[in-house]
């Protein structure tokens, strides 16, 4: 009998596996294949960020949203992508995007090299947006020291006992 992942169960397996991803589309943060989650080691590696929880659909707080600062911010993003004319001025048609738009197009996945149709948005961005699915912080790999900065920021404080869940209020553990 294998032993089930701490992280995503049985579900990933059934998928074929997770793994982090490189960063990508601009972020310069890595993501979990599986569910999007940025990595805990370089979320608890940023500041100014704050947990905007979402709702507990699964009984518990299993994910929250952050904003984390663009290390780039006059980097050019893809943010929006019509297919027929908006008449607005900010979108740019398939027919007259530069050679550098088109390759932001698919560094941002909106589109594969032959399949660029349609009307694309472009704007810098000050933010990128991610999130933190909780169960990611029962993976053994993560140090104690990322887990605790993130219980910290967030304000729950996480236990995975017998592959279970237990959360609380963050209070500073006391070292014996």
């Amino acid at each position: 009998m294998s032993e089930i992942d701490p992280v995503h169960g049985t579900a990933a397996e059934s998928w074929g596996g997770w793994h982090w991803e490189p960063p990508s589309r601009g972020e310069h943060f890595r993501r979990c294949s599986y569910c999007g989650s940025m990595h805990p080691d370089d979320l608890a590696g940023e500041e100014g960020w704050h947990a905007e929880w979402a709702d507990q659909k699964y009984g518990w707080p299993h994910k929250f949203y952050v904003d984390i600062l663009n290390r780039s911010p006059e980097t050019l993003f893809c943010i929006s992508h019509a297919t027929h004319d908006t008449g607005g001025p900010s979108y740019v048609s398939a027919e007259s995007l530069t050679p550098e738009q088109r390759e932001i197009i698919i560094r941002d996945g909106m589109g594969r090299d032959k399949e660029i149709a349609g009307w694309y948005w472009f704007e810098t961005r000050a933010y990128h947006y991610g999130k933190l699915y909780t169960a990611h912080l029962a993976d053994p790999q993560i140090s104690d020291e990322t887990k605790e900065r993130i219980f910290r920021v967030s304000g729950l404080r996480f236990k995975f006992p017998g592959g279970f869940v237990s959360w609380g209020p963050y209070e500073e553990e006391k070292r014996t």
